[in-house]
């Protein structure tokens, strides 16, 4: 937690975490903004930490795909393209299991006593996770290509809205204090989410970028269902496009996810889902540190 400490007439911003303590000249009084400058100043101690070691997950993964071959690459985008699907799905809810999922989508096998609307949307979320990955071009995300996204995983499942954006005010089940972006403020919010997503220049940690980017469409909330597996093909895109380590939310985490998720949307402060992504993206690339 960040303190005002008063030293010889002058206040300072103190945080102090694990034997690390970082300090910010206030000067003679306290800032009128001083929750924004706390807020900086917190992200800033976090990003000293772990700017570093992101570099070098990314130097070290981008090395070892110049070595592997296209065929390898495939199959490895297959294997996690299949993990994901699963997970992602499992996450919303989903009545698939591991074995079910891989059946479906290596082997062509559909899932006996299962919803099928699971499984249609586990086969569209897996095929059009494919298709972005293997695709000679990147082209950059628009809000054409995230309703093309949405529609072509639900437009089986979801009729009338895949693909379109909502028209009802929707919640957290969990925590009724979290209310989305109202209907008639989503096309503006929309239209600032991918302004701020095409001024990315990639000098900056394109890990921490890939969970804003999260964040900030998650808390839009732009459709009636479906915003937490788009939110996280987004992120996932962002990370492929910039040659980094794609990131695999598991569904035996979700709780700890959406409890930094929700934290973060109550105190409008996207500080602490960021902390809880870049610690979980470092223990899982932790093989390249």
């Amino acid at each position: 937690m960040v303190s005002i400490v008063k030293e010889r007439g002058f206040y300072y911003l103190k945080h102090h975490i694990q034997g690390k303590e970082r300090r910010k000249y206030l000067g003679k009084i306290i800032p009128k903004n001083i929750e924004d400058l706390k807020k900086a100043f917190l992200r800033q101690f976090y990003c000293e930490d772990w700017d570093e070691k992101i570099q070098s997950i990314g130097k070290k993964y981008q090395k070892e795909i110049e070595k592997t071959s296209q065929s390898i690459q495939l199959k490895n985008f297959e294997s996690f393209g299949i993990a994901f699907t699963y997970n992602t799905q499992k996450i919303e809810g989903s009545s698939l299991t591991k074995t079910d999922t891989k059946d479906l989508l290596v082997f062509g096998v559909t899932p006996t006593k299962k919803s099928q609307i699971d499984t249609i949307e586990t086969k569209k979320h897996y095929e059009l996770f494919m298709r972005l990955v293997t695709s000679e071009k990147i082209p950059r995300l628009t809000k054409k290509i995230i309703l093309q996204w949405h529609k072509e995983i639900f437009d089986q499942t979801k009729i009338g809205e895949a693909g379109t954006l909502r028209s009802y005010r929707v919640g957290v089940t969990t925590n009724e204090k979290i209310d989305f972006t109202p209907v008639v403020e989503i096309p503006k919010k929309l239209a600032e989410f991918f302004n701020w997503l095409g001024k990315y220049d990639g000098k900056k940690n394109v890990v921490e970028f890939a969970c804003m980017a999260h964040y900030k469409f998650v808390s839009i909330h732009p459709f009636g269902d479906g915003n937490g597996r788009i939110s996280r093909l987004i992120m996932n895109y962002i990370l492929f496009k910039h040659r980094y380590p794609l990131m695999l939310i598991k569904s035996i985490d979700r709780r700890p996810y959406f409890k930094s998720l929700e934290k973060s949307q109550l105190n409008h402060d996207e500080i602490h889902f960021l902390k809880w992504f870049m610690k979980y993206y470092l223990k899982e690339n932790k093989r390249y540190l």
